[in-house]
């Protein structure tokens, strides 16, 4: 197939909809270009969402989430205090 596109003064072009509709590119979607021996070859790098990346490293067991804001609050109070700001304790 061959589809044409022109290019303006800012360097933009449109991908031809027959040629998005054939690579599944939507829009956010990040295109590559890649150039091999001289041409230039167009492949779709779908982006991911944080909510299809949930559980995709592994967990280091259960956590009560209140435990763990418990000790993010307590670290940044001894962050503050050590650091002589005189608002920690507010």
């Amino acid at each position: 197939m061959t589809a044409f596109s022109t290019l303006s003064r800012k360097g933009q072009t449109v991908i031809p909809a027959e040629i998005r509709r054939l690579l599944g590119a939507e829009p956010g979607d990040h295109i590559v270009f890649e150039v091999v021996d001289g041409e230039v070859r167009l492949r779709v790098a779908k982006r991911k969402s944080l909510r299809s990346l949930l559980g995709s490293l592994p967990g280091t067991g259960p956590e009560d989430i209140s435990v763990v804001r418990k000790a993010a609050y307590a670290s940044k109070a001894r962050e503050k205090y050590l650091n002589g700001d005189a608002s920690a304790g507010e």
